[in-house]
């Protein structure tokens, strides 16, 4: 095929390495922001400073730490995609997270 772009091996191992390491280093960005939330500097009161409203059990508050428990928490999909951890069963790791989302979500 002489049109659009050509597919060689080359491109087709630089797509594979690219999609795994910008999917590594996406789910490590998660963590480190799941890990940010937790410090104790970041508590409820200081997110609501910032202008992020509720608290851990209700509101954007919630929204946020939940999403990002179930994204980088310790039994999230960054352990499991590490394998250390195993999930029970079926686990929708976005269900809270796609709320960040706004019209970007799909699935």
């Amino acid at each position: 095929m002489a049109v659009g772009y050509p597919v060689a091996a080359a491109d087709v191992n630089n797509k594979a390495g690219a999609l795994v390491t910008n999917l590594w280093d996406a789910l490590d960005q998660v963590r480190r922001f799941k890990l940010w939330l937790d410090d104790a500097t970041h508590s409820d009161a200081y997110l609501n400073g910032i202008g992020i409203t509720g608290s851990a059990s209700t509101g954007d508050v919630k929204v946020l730490r939940d999403s990002f428990a179930d994204l980088g928490g310790t039994s999230g999909l960054y352990v499991v995609a590490h394998g250390s951890f195993a999930p029970g069963g079926a686990s929708n790791y976005f269900a809270n997270a796609k709320q960040l989302t706004g019209t970007n979500y799909t699935g």
